[in-house]
């Protein structure tokens, strides 16, 4: 005898053993009281061949479990008018139109029993006693308005959306679930419709400004491709002479990338060089063929040193600027850099697509350009993420790798802060890596410039610039909701639904059929031009022109003109005043800024006096010499100076002249 003693385990283990020795005499007794096989009688023998009759038995019960582990609402509604036929007229049973036309027992039994007590059915599939709030034609008008405020860059939030929802079904007076008191749709009901239409999705979106959204219209993109399309039908430029420049910003404050950390931690910090953003510049320029001219940066420092280039791209070129911008004598280096690089010749001229940055477009630049066969084309104003192909392939594949070289770098320095002498070497990794010929070549592609296409844009891209509502009328809807939404008699359905008796969704409780895109735009209005300020600031409005052009070219030199006058007097404004602060010394009778002084008329006799401590108001002196008084302001000039015929009545200065 086994004497397990105070040992847990093998006691356990004799327990577990009794258990499975009962479960296998158990199974022995219930083999032993199942029915077997009949022996054969006298004279006979069992054959193994069945009958075709407990065949097709076998084959009907087996066809029966097959339908009945169908997935739920499988069945088409012409097979199931036929079955509700067959077994009302008595020509199958219920079993047998059942297994001929592939409907469940059960749902066949329930649709008989309905139509035999007199009552409507529906034959659309329906899975327990669960009703939608909206019909399907409801739910497709809210899914094409959804639709169209988020092609005009106005989305609905998820809050915005329930609230739609709620508002809709009280405006109709549809009977609903939704919360009363938040006035807002549940959260099963977003989540089903959202199954139901899965073309829309909860998304973050992308910050838009306004001027991006509104200067992307056709009438501009138009003109681009009429200005892009005449100068290569003149012209006929290859790919390998079509550029694109633009310049873009790097810091030492790099932007982190989702990370891999501990889930019970509520924040994870990575590393920065700084806390405040120092913008360096970067100009990058690339062609039709996947050719990189080298980068040309600009550093936010009073003077240019070469530790800032070390590391830097080969043949790159780096100035420097106190806040770090590109300026047009800047652009004028540059130019100098891409001919190099370009090659420009008579016989082969070079096309360069830019923005229109003031710095492109001074008299200088045009000048060089027109010497030098380079066509400069501008781009229209805030069209520069659609037209433009470095904004459209390069800037974002650029930026995520130099952000990566950041965190390398910090990670393998992690005692030192990076600075503007590290940026050019952390540029030269990224511009190797993203600089490659399929990026350039479908820059161009997307854009539309080569192979030329001025038809890649729909109008759904120009939809967010057409924010006036056509043929709506806030007022009039107003008056008809607040009118006819009052009558608590049943509606007729909307087109579209059928005439057959439903389970569905309940109707619209309104005295007549309304728009129903029209009651949601009431609820959710769409953006509308005539709302828009009266007070805004009215300027030129700037278009894509050929920079190098004749007509183009008369215009800057007039503003440079217009300029440069300005400047005089403004310059000579300056003299004058600082003369004559220094001196301590103003003379009588002349006028100042925010001051009236004593006016003079022109038929009064002059005065001639010499006043050794008087200032020339022409060359702002004070010698002593014979002097004539100003008739306009009553300043004072050299009779030398002022160069008048001695037989003149009245002398003006120039000064007064110019002002």
């Amino acid at each position: 005898m086994l004497i397990l003693g105070d040992n847990p385990m093998a006691a356990a283990a004799v327990r577990a053993a009794r258990q499975r020795r009962r479960a296998l005499l158990r199974r022995q007794a219930q083999q032993r009281m199942r029915p077997g096989t009949p022996p054969p009688a006298p004279g006979r023998r069992h054959h193994p061949i069945q009958t075709e009759k407990y065949l097709e038995e076998i084959l009907k019960e087996r066809r029966e479990i097959e339908m009945e582990k169908k997935k739920k609402r499988s069945w088409d509604q012409k097979n199931l008018q036929k079955a509700m036929d067959k077994v009302l007229s008595k020509e199958m049973s219920l079993r047998e139109a059942s297994l001929r036309y592939d409907i469940p027992r059960s749902t066949l039994h329930d649709k008989t029993s309905l139509l035999n007590l007199g009552k409507e059915v529906s034959l659309t599939p329906k899975i327990g006693r669960f009703t939608k709030t909206f019909s399907p034609e409801y739910e497709e008008t809210l899914v094409e308005h959804v639709k169209n405020l988020s092609n005009r860059c106005l989305p609905l939030m998820k809050k915005e959306f329930l609230k739609l929802a709620f508002d809709l079904a009280e405006t109709l007076k549809i009977p609903h679930r939704f919360n009363k008191d938040k006035g807002l749709a549940g959260k099963y009901f977003y989540y089903d419709f959202m199954q139901r239409h899965p073309d829309i999705s909860l998304r973050t979106p992308k910050l838009t400004s306004m001027m991006r959204a509104v200067g992307f219209n056709k009438p501009q993109v138009d003109l681009f491709y009429d200005n892009l399309e005449k100068l290569m039908t003149q012209y006929k430029f290859e790919p390998s002479h079509i550029y694109n420049c633009d310049e873009t910003g790097v810091s030492c404050v790099q932007k982190h990338q989702k990370v891999i950390a501990l889930k019970a931690l509520r924040q994870i910090g990575k590393l920065t060089s700084a806390e405040r953003v120092k913008s360096i510049t970067v100009r990058f320029c690339m062609s039709a063929n996947g050719h990189f001219v080298p980068p040309f940066f600009v550093f936010p420092m009073q003077r240019m040193n070469d530790r800032l280039m070390v590391n830097a791209p080969t043949e790159s070129v780096g100035v420097a600027q106190p806040k770090g911008w590109i300026n047009s004598d800047f652009f004028l280096q540059w130019l100098q850099l891409f001919i190099k690089h370009s090659r420009p010749t008579k016989k082969n001229p070079v096309l360069v697509l830019l923005d229109g940055h003031c710095s492109h477009k001074t008299l200088a630049v045009i000048n060089c350009c027109r010497e030098n066969n380079i066509q400069l084309l501008s781009s229209p104003p805030h069209t520069t993420h659609k037209l433009q192909p470095l904004d459209r392939t390069f800037m974002k594949p650029f930026k995520d790798a130099y952000n990566q070289q950041c965190d390398m770098w910090m990670r393998a320095n992690a005692r030192s802060r990076k600075t503007d002498y590290d940026i050019a070497g952390l540029v030269n990794k990224a511009f190797t890596k993203v600089a490659r010929m399929e990026i350039a070549v479908s820059g161009f592609i997307c854009t539309g410039i080569y192979p030329f296409d001025r038809n890649l844009f729909s109008d759904l891209d120009y939809l967010p610039t057409d924010v006036t509502v056509a043929g709506s009328s806030s007022t009039t809807c107003n008056a008809q909701l607040s009118n006819n939404l009052v009558s608590e008699e049943p509606a007729n359905p909307p087109q579209g639904l059928t005439s057959e008796p439903t389970i569905g969704s309940p109707k619209p409780s309104t005295s007549y059929d309304l728009d129903l895109a029209q009651i949601v735009h009431q609820l959710s209005p769409l953006p509308d031009a005539a709302k828009k300020r009266s007070t805004a600031r009215k300027r030129k409005c700037e278009k894509s022109e050929i920079l190098i052009s004749s007509p183009y070219k008369v215009v800057v030199e007039e503003k440079e003109n217009e300029k440069s006058t300005k400047n005089k007097k403004k310059e000579i404004g300056n003299k004058f005043k600082t003369a004559i602060r220094e001196k301590g010394k103003q003379t009588k009778g002349i006028k100042v800024k925010g001051k009236s002084g004593d006016k003079v008329k022109k038929n009064e006799p002059l005065i001639e006096v010499n006043n050794t401590r008087t200032v020339c108001v022409v060359f702002l002196e004070d010698h002593d010499e014979d002097w004539i008084q100003c008739s306009s302001c009553r300043g004072w000039a050299h009779e030398a100076c002022a160069d008048i015929p001695e037989c003149s009545k009245g002398y003006i200065c120039d000064r007064c002249m110019i002002f």
